[in-house]
């Protein structure tokens, strides 16, 4: 499963109430990523989060992080959205 599909999977999880994008390192190529991309040039999300290659990173509205899980493509990041939405 690709990271698109990943979070295709978490948004139909949430039932459409999760903005998902990748946070990919400065100087990362993402030329095949349909995902919106989130362009950090200081590599502060992945100092403060400890963000690392090929993971999926929850971060609630608060700001602090709800899960992590790699890789990105694990069926527990759909599965806790489905914890926490409902079906």
């Amino acid at each position: 499963m690709s990271f698109d599909e990943a979070a295709a999977a978490a948004a139909e999880a949430a039932h459409g109430l999760l903005n998902a994008c990748a946070v990919p390192a400065p100087k990362l190529a993402t030329p095949a990523l349909c995902l919106p991309a989130v362009r950090d040039g200081l590599d502060e999300f992945r100092r403060v989060y400890g963000a690392r290659g090929g993971e999926a990173l929850l971060v609630r509205p608060d700001g602090h992080l709800g899960l992590r899980v790699t890789p990105a493509s694990s069926p527990e990041l759909p599965a806790h959205l489905d914890m926490l939405f409902g079906r």
